[in-house]
């Protein structure tokens, strides 16, 4: 967990998310997904943010697993997707 949060993974800076709160055993992280179309429409004063929240958890002597929630552009889906298969492969939905 502090791995992730002095370094997070690619498809989170690639994405722009930053670390916004943490708890003892996840980490949230946040991005400013407003298109250039929506600023200027509603003159600044909207935002879409997306919020991912990881949750880690002892897997036993194995190692740790995470559980990822929240929402992500699809670039940033497709990474989470290609690093869960490097590790093994998510357990659930990539969607």
């Amino acid at each position: 967990m502090a791995q992730w949060r002095d370094t997070p993974p690619a498809f989170l800076a690639e994405g722009n998310y930053q670390l916004v709160d943490e708890a003892y055993d996840s980490l949230v992280f946040e991005a400013d997904a407003t298109s250039l179309g929506t600023r200027l429409l509603m003159f600044g004063s909207a935002k879409t943010l997306y919020r991912l929240m990881i949750k880690f958890e002892s897997d036993g002597a194995s190692g740790t697993r995470l559980t990822i929630t929240g929402q992500a552009v699809e670039k940033v889906r497709d990474r989470i997707a290609e690093a869960a298969a490097e590790h093994g492969g998510p357990r659930g939905p990539v969607a």
